[in-house]
């Protein structure tokens, strides 16, 4: 299946295009992991976050390291619980994304947030990340769209062979590969969508100041990419699908 026909399978992008197949996504990344493993297990053995990050720990050179981390407390349970449920309600075409199996820790560092490719479905969270309900309920949309989009990038990755690292996000973070820079525009734009719903809801949470920040994030990002040379095909496809949604954006996010 083709980068092209993969898109068309799966209807588009998580938390992008509203009918986007997040079933369709996890079997073919099911797939993926078992020619992989090469053994012959359930389809649904390989969604499981442990055994997809063992996977890729055995299979892949140079695979991370978890970082430090804790069990999450009863109150941040309680917390994320919440989050979740105020997500599915506000943006209900994201339910089935808030339902994929991850595992979530608490970092021992400073460090707000964090995932990895490389280790897939397991997210990071730090103690800042529980500074109010809103902060909450962006990061899990960021890391959130960081683990989806990353299940797309194991079937076709988004970058080149030997891609440079040169790249700078527009947070002025460097040392960033094109795929890096990928996901950032992926998180943006989801987190651009979050609270464009959170502010037509009238929510006294709304926060149009991060609104704008996060859209102007995520432009930038789009020019960066738009500038790239190292993106593959699908990384280019995904590009011209966020080039297009940039365009709707614009006018719904002045009218916030």
């Amino acid at each position: 299946m083709s980068p092209s026909e993969i898109l068309y399978e799966i209807n588009g992008l998580p938390f992008v295009n509203p009918q986007f197949n997040s079933k369709k996504l996890l079997t073919l990344v099911a797939v993926v992991r078992k020619n992989i493993d090469g053994g012959d297990l359930p389809l649904t053995t390989y969604l499981r976050p442990d055994f997809a990050t063992t996977l890729y720990n055995r299979h892949v050179k140079g695979a991370p390291m978890f970082p430090s981390y804790q069990a999450l407390g009863n109150a941040e349970r309680a917390m994320l619980a919440e989050a979740k449920s105020n997500l599915k309600s506000l943006l209900p075409e994201w339910s089935k994304l808030f339902d994929l199996q991850i595992k979530i820790h608490k970092l021992s560092s400073q460090q707000v947030s964090l995932t990895n490719p490389l280790l897939p479905q397991q997210m990071f969270l730090g103690e800042a990340a529980f500074t109010s309900m809103t902060d909450l309920e962006e990061l899990l949309v960021h890391e959130l769209s960081h683990i989806w989009s990353s299940l797309i990038a194991e079937i076709y990755d988004f970058q080149i062979k030997d891609s440079s690292n040169n790249y700078i996000l527009p947070s002025g973070t460097g040392g960033k590969n094109p795929r890096g820079v990928l996901l950032a525009c992926l998180f943006a734009v989801s987190a651009v969508i979050y609270h464009q719903r959170l502010l037509a809801s009238r929510s006294i949470r709304a926060r149009p100041e991060r609104l704008d920040f996060l859209h102007q994030y995520f432009l930038k990002s789009l020019i960066t990419l738009q500038a790239s040379t190292e993106l593959s095909e699908i990384g280019k496809l995904i590009t011209s699908r966020l080039e297009a949604f940039a365009s709707t954006l614009t006018t719904d996010t002045n009218e916030g």
